[in-house]
């Protein structure tokens, strides 16, 4: 599997924060990653082949579909890998595609990536404690997109609100990246719980529990209504 991979981070955020690293012995560490083998892909006068050359109209469609294939083909791969991860060290989630936090038993779901979910889940147990049943789900990876789990987890809820740290312009109902792949995968679920999107935290501000607070608000009212908002709502937005 050679499919590109980018780490994604919250920018003037967590590229600006501190924190306890827990760094595993060199002996584990090459357990889980063998050497590198290039295989034939390395440069050799005996071996000469023609790195990322332009394809023309007879092949790129082909190319694509081959690309779309090793993709689904990553799933297992993702799933292998993190199992292999959890042998080797001893830790690490059963769940590679997103984290479940409170979300079993949720009325209201928020979803979120990265760090937003830090302050989502500190507002999460102080609405458990006035009674309120809110949960998180938190995603890892966003390709390949993890459609079929997510709807089986987000079905159940009442109401979701996905909560965005980043903006798509011109998108529809101009929501957020999170929001938009999300709105697409419950299309065609067979229960479509209402759904309300939020822009928040944008270059590295503060998420507050108030814009929390104010985001599972909305979420309730739209679990009473049984209707989305197709309102994409900003919050902590200076007037």
């Amino acid at each position: 599997m050679f499919l590109p991979l980018a780490i994604s981070a919250d920018g003037a955020f967590l590229t600006h924060s501190q924190a306890l690293t827990m760094v595993p012995p060199k002996s584990k560490v090459d357990r889980f990653l063998p050497r590198y083998d290039r295989g034939d892909l390395l440069l050799h006068p005996d071996n000469p082949i023609t790195v990322a050359p332009q394809a023309n109209e007879d092949w790129v469609i082909e190319i694509r579909r081959q690309n779309n294939e090793a993709m689904a083909r990553a799933v297992g791969v993702i799933e292998e890998a993190y199992a292999d991860f959890r042998r080797v060290f001893g830790r690490g989630p059963e769940n590679p595609w997103f984290e479940e936090y409170m979300a079993a038993d949720a009325d209201v779901i928020l979803v979120g990536m990265g760090t937003i979910s830090l302050p989502i889940k500190v507002a999460i147990r102080e609405l458990r404690a006035k009674g309120k049943k809110v949960g998180l789900v938190r995603l890892r990876w966003f390709r390949p997109f993890p459609t079929e789990r997510l709807v089986a987890a987000l079905s159940r809820a009442k109401a979701v609100g996905i909560i965005d740290r980043d903006y798509s312009f011109g998108s529809p109902f101009g929501s957020g990246v999170v929001a938009n792949e999300i709105r697409a995968a419950l299309y065609n679920a067979e229960r479509r719980p209402p759904l309300l999107s939020f822009i928040c935290g944008l270059g590295g501000r503060e998420v507050t529990l108030e814009d929390v607070y104010k985001a599972t608000d909305l979420c309730y009212a739209a679990a009473t209504a049984g209707k989305s908002d197709t309102k994409t709502h900003w919050l902590g937005v200076r007037e």
